[in-house]
């Protein structure tokens, strides 16, 4: 083999490691955590995560078609914490978890919540659920109740969907937008502009957004199969988990966490008549948990302090 091939063989041989080392930097803090499946009935796997050593387990739930990969921060946040253990999942027909033909209901998910926690045999849990998350959480404690759950925390969303007024009231959809949602939640899902129609929900998420952020929430939420997604939107408008919430006052620790573009007003007024003991904090877009990971949570710690 002459000199020349000899030089060009190693040449490429280390830009290849380079190559890995740099990309090895953004791995390097996930390297102790845990990224496994489950397998909860025939067909149905659930992708999750986990990090940190602590006994009180945090279990994160994300929203409509978004996986756990939008919790990266409060990962890396909890990873070296002996006090906590980080779990996120991806719900079923979301992120890696499998895409069954059935169970793309807010109930079935409550359930496989449910089947989440006992499968990993986590007890005595705080519970925290963003934006149509908080549907899979108010479904297992309404089904469930509480007797395993700690605290629960709500991310900019609501434990029940419809109502008259959206404007007003604590919900997603009212009579002032009914058409237009129900068109969004199916025709426009199902449709040739889809990736369109996902790129735009993903700039309303996020507070000042850029063009490499709405790719990287888009990627995401485009993991889950366009009827899925149809389906989850559709069966989430029915939902109505108000009364497993508004019977933890007084029994848990409540904290809400809600976007500033919208909610406040209705939020207070609905956790001062059920939910008196609730914290109330405003807090960027919808996915400020990720975009202020940083102000999200030290207001998320502070919370946990009163934990035993």
């Amino acid at each position: 083999m002459s000199s020349r091939v000899v030089a060009r063989a190693v040449g490429c041989a280390l830009l290849l490691l380079a190559s890995a080392s740099t990309g090895a930097s953004a791995e390097t803090k996930r390297a102790s955590n845990s990224s496994n499946t489950l397998v909860l009935s025939p067909g149905v796997s659930i992708h999750y995560e986990t990090a940190g050593k602590g006994r009180i387990p945090i279990v994160f739930v994300p929203g409509w078609t978004m996986s756990s990969a939008v919790f990266e921060r409060q990962l890396e946040h909890f990873a070296g914490s002996t006090r906590f253990r980080f779990v996120s999942y991806d719900p079923r027909g979301q992120g890696r978890s499998s895409k069954p033909a059935e169970g793309h209901t807010y109930d079935q998910h409550g359930r496989d919540l449910h089947d989440v926690l006992d499968r990993l045999k986590l007890r005595r849990v705080v519970l925290v659920g963003w934006s149509f998350g908080v549907l899979d959480v108010t479904s297992y404690l309404q089904q469930f109740g509480s007797h395993d759950v700690r605290a629960v925390v709500l991310i900019d969303g609501t434990p029940k969907t419809a109502g008259t007024d959206s404007t007003t009231e604590w919900v997603w959809v009212g009579n002032d937008n009914w058409f237009n949602s129900m068109h969004w939640y199916s025709t426009d899902l199902l449709g040739p502009d889809r990736e369109k129609t996902i790129a735009a929900f993903a700039q309303w998420m996020l507070e000042d957004p850029t063009p490499e952020q709405v790719r990287w929430a888009t990627r995401i939420s485009l993991q889950t199969p366009d009827w899925i997604a149809a389906l989850t939107n559709a069966t989430g408008t029915t939902a109505d988990y108000e009364a497993a919430l508004e019977a933890l006052e007084g029994e848990k620790p409540l904290l809400y966490v809600m976007g500033t573009e919208h909610w406040h007003t209705a939020v207070e007024q609905w956790a001062a008549a059920h939910t008196p003991s609730a914290k109330l904090v405003s807090l960027g877009r919808h996915l400020m948990f990720w975009q202020r990971a940083r102000e999200f949570n030290a207001v998320l710690d502070e919370f946990l302090k009163q934990l035993k």
